[in-house]
C-alpha cells in the first residue's frame, strides 16, 4: 500500500508541474494573461477530479480487502461463504472461485485422512482383539504341559491342541496379510478372459472334503450357455470359496447347498443357497464389515474377514454381492459380475 500511494503522489506531481510550466511560460514568454487563467481552473478541476478518483480507488480497495479478509476468515472457520457475486465474470469472483475449490478439496483430503487414521486404529484394535484368543489358550496348555505330572495321553492332547491353536494363528494371519495387501492397493487384480464355470468348480474343490465330512449335499446348476467374464481368476475363485465355506461351516450335517448361474444382458448372477443356520435380517449389513460375526456363529470357528474380503474382491472387479436370509432357515448370497463386453 505504502508503495500505491508514492506513485499517486509522484503522478500528482508530475501533473502539477507540467501545468505550472506551461502557466508559467504563457505568463512571462506569451504573456497571454487568459490563458493563465484556463490553465489554473483546468489545473484545480484536474486536482479535484484525481483526488476524488484517488478516494473512490482507495473506498473501493479497502472493501475488497476486507470481503477478502472476510472471505478468509470464514474459510478458516471452515464456512464456503461467497462475498462476491459469481455472477460477474471478473477477476475477483473467479479468484473466489478457485479459493472455494481449494478449500473443498483440502477438506476431502482432510476427511480422508481422518478417515484412515480411524481405520488404522480400528485395524489394530481389530487385530489385537482377534490375537488375545489363541495366544491366551497357547499360554494355558504350555502351563499345563510344564506339568511333570501330567498324564501322557493329556499331554498329548494338549499337543494337539497347540497345533489347532497355531494352525489358526497361521490362517488369521494370512488372512490379514491378504487383506491389508487388498485394502492398501499393493494387490493388482489381473483381469482377463475367463469361463464362469471354471472360476466356480475351482472353488468347489477346495470345499469339497469339509462338505463330505459333513455329509452335506452340494448341487450345481450352472448356466446353459457359456458365459465369458473379465475377471481375475484366481481372486475370483477365492472370493466364491469364502461364500461356500461359510456355507458349509453354518450348514448342519446332512444339509443342502445349491449354486445356481444365471445370465442376464450385462451380469451373470451366482447364487448360493444353503439350509444353514442363516442369520437375521438386520444383521445384513453388518456381514461384510471386517472381524463381524453374526448372532449365530457361537460355537462355530472363524474370524470375520471371509465375506468382507469377497466384497472387497468382487467390488474392484466392478461387480457387488447381496445377501438374504432368515434365522433358522438358510442364507442365500447372490454375487453379480459384469459380463465380458
Amino acid at each position: 500500500m505504502n508503495g500505491i500511494k508514492k506513485r499517486e503522489a509522484a503522478l500528482i506531481a508530475a501533473i502539477y508541474c507540467i501545468c505550472i510550466a506551461f502557466m508559467t511560460y504563457q505568463l512571462l514568454v506569451a504573456k497571454n494573461i487568459q490563458a493563465v487563467i484556463f490553465c489554473i481552473i483546468f489545473t484545480v478541476l484536474l486536482a479535484v477530479m484525481i483526488t476524488a478518483l484517488i478516494l473512490l480507488l482507495h473506498r473501493y480497495m479497502h472493501s475488497v480487502m476486507v470481503r477478502l479478509s472476510d472471505m478468509i476468515a470464514s474459510l478458516i472457520d471452515m464456512r464456503e461463504t461467497e462475498v462476491f457475486s459469481v455472477l460477474n465474470d471478473d477477476l475477483l469472483s473467479k479468484l473466489q472461485s478457485q479459493v472455494l475449490k481449494l478449500s473443498r478439496i483440502l477438506k476431502l483430503q482432510n476427511k480422508k485422512l481422518r478417515n484412515e487414521k480411524n481405520e488404522i486404529k480400528s485395524l489394530i484394535s481389530d487385530i489385537s482383539h482377534q490375537l488375545k484368543n489363541p495366544l491366551a489358550n497357547l499360554k494355558i496348555y504350555v502351563s499345563l504341559i510344564m506339568d511333570e505330572d501330567i498324564n501322557p495321553l493329556m499331554r498329548m492332547e494338549y499337543l494337539k491342541n497347540i497345533d489347532n491353536q497355531l494352525d489358526k494363528l497361521n490362517w488369521l494371519m494370512e488372512s490379514m496379510i491378504k487383506m491389508t495387501r487388498l485394502e492398501s492397493g499393493i494387490i493388482q487384480l489381473n483381469r482377463e478372459e475367463s469361463s464362469l464355470n471354471d472360476v466356480l468348480l475351482t472353488s468347489l474343490k477346495q470345499i469339497y472334503q469339509k462338505a463330505l465330512k459333513k455329509n452335506i449335499d452340494i448341487v450345481f446348476i450352472p448356466s446353459e450357455k457359456y458365459i465369458r467374464l473379465s475377471i481375475d481368476l484366481r481372486w475370483t475363485a477365492e472370493a466364491i470359496t469364502n461364500i461356500l465355506d461359510n456355507s458349509v461351516k453354518y450348514t448342519q450335517e446332512s444339509g443342502n447347498i445349491k449354486i445356481q448361474v444365471h445370465k442376464y444382458e450385462l451380469f451373470a448372477r451366482i447364487d448360493i443357497e444353503d439350509n444353514g443356520v442363516g442369520f437375521d435380517e438386520k444383521e445384513v449389513n453388518d456381514i461384510f464389515k471386517r472381524f463381524y460375526r453374526g448372532k449365530n456363529s457361537n460355537g462355530i470357528d472363524g474370524v470375520g474377514i471371509g465375506l468382507y474380503l469377497t466384497r472387497e474382491i468382487i467390488s474392484m472387479q466392478d461387480g457387488y454381492i447381496k445377501a438374504k436370509s432368515e434365522s433358522g432357515k438358510g442364507s442365500t448370497f447372490s454375487v453379480f459380475l459384469p459380463l465380458e463386453s
